[in-house]
């Protein structure tokens, strides 16, 4: 038994402590359990270090960041390939009622720094396919102030021009023209004296059985009948006669202009002549003998002595 000085502070003393450690009790566990997990991650085993060949620790390699985006990189996938969608008709896009907006919509990258006085020129590569007839190549269209397609212009290659030429022929309406080269094609749309729109297809140099798409080279032309400007004609080759054939007779200007070179041509032979025949005199051409003294003569003739 407590005596009563002692019991009554004690009484005091537990109506208080009991009442905050029953409420307070969860606050406690979890402050005295923080320490042992704190232990615990602590002395928990770590990876040994690597160690290289020369005996030397090797630092962890540190860790691979994203480089900054290059101009021209992709802010946004896209899934047009460089070529523009496949298209297997060349009709498609040898019109001249396209647009701006379906130029940049069929294809991904453009070029737009063209020369052309007046119009706005769009160049993109053109793949048709993997026939033998499909084209492959630049494809460029001009535009007008007023949008309108002025003037298509192709250069590439195929492996069979039936196909453009048919489109060329029938759509266009360009005409078969002679040329100086068998195994050239040559189709033209004239106004008057103007060629308008040209087409030439030649056979490439060498024809290789492993690449038969880029046997013949094409050249297209097409512009609006209406407001086309007369291309620049190529200066054909006079042809050669052939055997048995009479040459054409020259004409009077022609006949002279001849005489008069042939005349030149005698009088600068006759120089030159005349110019290697001192040259071999050598000093006797400003010496004459009968002016020089025997003695001398001697000693001109007589090799020199160093």
């Amino acid at each position: 038994m407590l005596p009563r000085s002692l019991a009554v502070p004690t009484l005091l003393a537990a109506s208080v402590a009991v009442p905050y450690v029953a409420s307070n009790a969860p606050q406690w566990a979890e402050q005295v359990r923080m320490p042992s997990s704190a232990t615990q991650s602590s002395t928990a085993p770590q990876a040994p270090p690597l160690i290289g060949a020369d005996g030397r620790v090797q630092l962890p390699p540190p860790p691979q960041l994203a480089p900054p985006p290059a101009p021209g990189s992709e802010i946004r996938p896209v899934s047009t390939p460089l070529e523009g969608y496949p298209t297997y008709s060349v009709q498609e896009v040898f019109r001249m009622d396209v647009t701006k907006e379906w130029v940049y919509q069929r294809w991904p990258r453009k070029s737009t720094s063209l020369s052309e006085l007046g119009l706005y020129g769009v160049r993109v590569p053109l793949v048709t396919g993997a026939q033998l007839h499909d084209l492959a190549g630049s494809l460029t269209y001009y535009f007008g102030p007023t949008g309108r397609v002025e003037r298509i212009s192709f250069r590439g290659r195929t492996g069979d021009t039936t196909q453009i030429v048919m489109l060329a022929v029938q759509r266009f309406g360009l005409q078969w023209q002679p040329t100086i080269t068998p195994a050239e094609q040559l189709l033209q749309y004239r106004r008057g004296d103007d060629v308008l729109s040209e087409l030439r297809t030649r056979p490439a140099p060498v024809l290789w059985e492993s690449s038969p798409l880029d046997s013949f080279s094409v050249e297209l032309e097409l512009q609006q009948p209406d407001t086309g400007r007369p291309l620049v004609a190529q200066l054909p080759t006079a042809p050669a006669p052939k055997p048995g054939q009479a040459a054409t007779p020259a004409k009077p200007e022609s006949a002279a202009t001849a005489q008069q070179t042939a005349q030149q041509e005698a009088a600068a032979a006759e120089a030159a002549a005349k110019q290697e025949q001192e040259e071999d005199l050598g000093w006797r051409a400003f010496f004459p003998r009968s002016r020089v003294p025997a003695n001398q003569i001697d000693d001109l003739r007589k090799p020199r002595e160093l």
